[in-house]
C-alpha cells in the first residue's frame, strides 16, 4: 500500500492508552489517526465507518464490550479491526476471530509489531496465530447464562430458582451439566471463578434480545 495513508481510529477508555498509541504511530509512515472514541457507542459508530481502513479496539470500555460492539457489527470487511487488550483471555481471542476481527495483539507488543499488524488489516489480512484461531469460544444457552450469572453473584440454588421461577433442582442439573461439559471438579466456586476469569459472560451473542447488563468488567 505505498503511496496510501491509512486511515486508523482507536476505541480505548484510557485518554493515556489513546493519546500514547496515536503519538507512537503518528512516527509510522502511511498512517493516520483520524478517529478516537472511549465507549461502547463510540465503537458502534465507528465500526460502520466506511472512510476508516482500520480500528484498533479494546475490549473493556468504559460502559461496555468493545467485542459486544464488533459481533453486533455483522460481517463487514471494512473497517478491519485490530483487537487490542491488557488481557490474554480465551474467550476475548476467540470471540474476536468468530465476530470478524484481524487480529488480536496485547497493549504490550512492541511498536514495530503493531505497525506491520496494521498494515496487514489494512491490506485484508488476518494476523491470528494458529494457537488463537485455535482457542474455543464458550457459548451458553440463555437460561445457562442466567444462572451462571446469578451464581457468580452469590445466590444459592433456591434463590436463584425463586428469581427465575423453576426448581431448585432444574437449578442444579444446569450447573451439574456445565461441570460436566467444563470437566469442573470444584464444584460452584470453581465454574464461577473461571467462568470470570474466561469472559464467559461478557460477550451476548448478536441475534438474541439483549436483556443483560453489557459488562465492561
Amino acid at each position: 500500500m505505498a503511496g496510501v495513508t491509512i486511515r486508523l481510529a482507536i476505541v480505548d477508555d484510557h485518554p493515556m492508552v489513546t493519546g500514547g498509541l496515536a503519538a507512537a504511530l503518528a512516527t509510522a509512515e502511511g498512517m493516520a489517526v483520524v478517529e478516537r472514541g472511549q465507549s461502547f457507542e463510540d465503537a458502534q459508530s465507528l465500526l460502520v465507518r466506511d472512510d476508516l481502513d482500520v480500528i484498533l479496539l479494546d475490549v473493556r470500555l468504559e460502559n461496555g464490550n468493545g467485542l459486544q460492539a464488533l459481533a453486533e457489527r455483522g460481517p463487514r470487511d471494512r473497517p478491519a479491526v485490530l483487537v487490542i487488550s491488557s488481557f490474554r483471555t480465551s474467550q476475548y481471542i476467540a470471540a474476536s476471530a468468530r465476530y470478524g476481527a484481524a487480529g488480536f495483539l496485547l497493549k504490550t507488543v512492541p511498536l514495530a509489531t503493531l505497525i506491520e499488524a496494521i498494515r496487514a488489516a489494512a491490506a485484508g489480512g488476518s494476523i491470528f496465530t494458529q494457537d488463537q484461531l485455535q482457542k474455543g469460544f464458550v457459548q451458553l444457552p440463555p437460561r445457562d447464562r442466567e444462572i451462571l450469572r446469578l451464581a457468580q453473584d452469590g445466590r444459592s440454588n433456591k434463590e436463584i430458582a425463586g428469581i427465575l421461577g423453576v426448581s431448585a433442582k432444574t437449578v442444579e442439573s444446569h450447573l451439574t451439566d456445565m461441570y460436566h461439559r467444563f470437566e469442573i471438579n470444584g464444584g460452584r466456586i470453581e465454574l464461577t471463578r473461571r467462568a470470570e476469569a474466561e469472559g464467559w459472560l461478557d460477550i451476548e451473542p448478536p441475534g438474541r434480545a439483549a436483556t443483560e447488563v453489557r459488562t465492561g468488567a
